[in-house]
């Protein structure tokens, strides 16, 4: 079975780092790969506003209290 951690890290002036791995990786060989970059803002992973407008709907009594019987059954009581 492959084995993955991710380690985020500042590059520093002189493009060294050092790093400890956890222990419960495996000994022998590994690849180590790079992703470096700008991280893409926040509001370019967000889905638009107003995506699903018009899918949902919330009925008339959402908030009116719930029947006696039901009630009962939410807190535990028969």
């Amino acid at each position: 079975m492959k084995s993955a951690v991710k380690i985020e890290i500042v590059i520093p002036e002189n493009r060294r780092i050092e790093l400890a791995l956890p222990q419960d990786l495996p000994l022998g060989p590994a690849e180590v790969i790079v992703l470096a970059g700008p991280e893409r803002p926040l509001a370019s992973r967000l889905r638009p506003m107003g995506i699903d407008a018009g899918k949902g709907w919330v009925a008339e009594d959402f908030d009116a209290p719930l029947p006696d019987d039901l009630l009962r059954s939410f807190e535990g009581r028969s």
